[in-house]
């Protein structure tokens, strides 16, 4: 099996998120209209929903993004 790059934990992360919330019937609660892009955005309880999916796989695949990197060098490296 081939390394997951992060790009591939976003995809899997959309993917399951927008499953779960048409599967619980929550997709209301979660995604509203966006007027700006003429599009849809995440409310707050979606935005959770999706970082907690997200930090799930993640964690489970030991993959980091670049901000969790860069504060593991900053607590290892600092004096």
């Amino acid at each position: 099996m081939s390394k997951l790059e992060l790009d591939d934990v976003y995809d899997i992360a959309n993917d399951v998120y927008f499953e779960v919330i048409r599967y619980l019937g929550v997709y209301d609660k979660c995604v509203e209209d966006d007027p700006d892009t003429n599009g849809t955005r995440n409310t707050e309880y979606g935005r959770d929903l999706y970082y907690s999916i997200e930090d799930t796989i993640k964690q489970t695949l030991n993959i980091k993004d670049d901000d969790e990197e860069e504060d593991d060098e900053w607590f290892f490296n600092r004096n």
